[in-house]
């Protein structure tokens, strides 16, 4: 029995099994679905990252919360010598103050973003600026029959001092956004740039000499009496005003949440630790020869909010 008369014994057709040279045309079976060949699916487009549209400008307002700085006031006499002084305010006494700030940035990678970020904090007062009374001692040598010997007057001071900090911020920033697949996106980041520091200063002071010491003679009799030293000031009063300013190389680390209100439009709530560098110092005369305050090892603690809104 042939394999055909066994397939129609079977009920099948073989096909092309009736036409000459079927054999040939065995590859026929990919056309049983009448001829139309079966389409292959094309694969899906790879997802491209528009750069164009990744630069980003913002705008936000916020406060330093706190500070944690070293705040050192001392009075300063003729020859040098340096006792401790009134005026400072701790640190941790220091009131929040404002923070404007603008940026400018561009998505490197959807995740990664770096920018250009400038703060402007105005005054923040760093002194007790309540009027202050307190006695201080100025000392200068004194030149008597070829001996040489130290006169020291005693003050008692009424003084009014005002030492006000402000700071303006430049970062470099990268920062990466924690994507998940919502419309909110926290964010860490770090920075390093520069800090910009000025302090100003208003004082008045009314000094008068309540005695006098020599340190060979012994005190100046009457009580009361002064030295008459020409090096020394006598009753008076001192006022005036001075300021500096100063660069300074600052880094900060960053953490924030931002909300995408629209695909442009983004809300941003971010805190910042900002670190500066260096010490900057005010002086001024006083009945004590010189009074000096000095703020160093500041690290600030930031909190700001704004908008940021990309662009082509």
């Amino acid at each position: 029995m042939t394999f055909s008369k066994a397939l129609a014994l079977a009920g099948l057709t073989l096909i092309g099994a009736a036409t000459p040279g079927w054999a040939a045309d065995w590859g026929g079976v990919r056309d049983m679905g009448g001829g139309v060949p079966i389409p292959v699916p094309a694969p899906a487009p790879v997802p491209t990252y528009d750069y164009d549209s990744d630069w980003y400008v913002g705008l936000g307002i916020g406060a330093n919360i706190s500070q944690s700085a070293k705040i050192k006031d001392s009075d300063i006499d003729y020859l040098g010598n340096s006792t401790p002084g009134y005026l400072a305010r701790d640190s941790g006494d220091i009131g929040a103050s404002p923070i404007f700030s603008g940026s400018f940035g561009r998505y490197i990678t959807p995740s990664l973003r770096a920018e250009v970020v400038f703060d402007y904090s105005p005054d923040a007062e760093i002194s007790d600026s309540r009027k202050l009374g307190y006695a201080v001692m100025n000392s200068a040598p004194k030149i008597s029959g070829g001996v040489v010997s130290i006169d020291t007057n005693a003050y008692a001071v009424t003084r009014t001092d005002t030492v006000k900090l402000a700071r303006t911020t430049g970062l470099v920033n990268l920062l990466y956004d924690i994507q998940t697949g919502t419309r909110f996106t926290p964010y860490i980041g770090g920075g390093v740039g520069f800090t910009w520091r000025s302090l100003r200063r208003n004082y008045t002071e009314n000094a008068t000499c309540i005695g006098a010491t020599n340190s060979v003679d012994g005190l100046y009799l009457p009580l009361g009496t002064c030295s008459g030293n020409t090096y020394l000031p006598a009753n008076g009063t001192i006022s005036g005003s001075s300021s500096k300013q100063q660069f300074d190389f600052a880094a900060a680390v960053q953490a924030g949440l931002a909300y995408n209100i629209t695909d442009s439009i983004i809300w941003d709530n971010g805190w910042q630790m900002l670190w500066e560098s260096n010490a900057i110092a005010s002086s001024a005369p006083s009945a004590s020869g010189e009074n000096r305050i000095v703020f160093k090892d500041s690290t600030v603690q930031q909190f700001r909010s704004g908008i940021r809104i990309r662009f082509d």
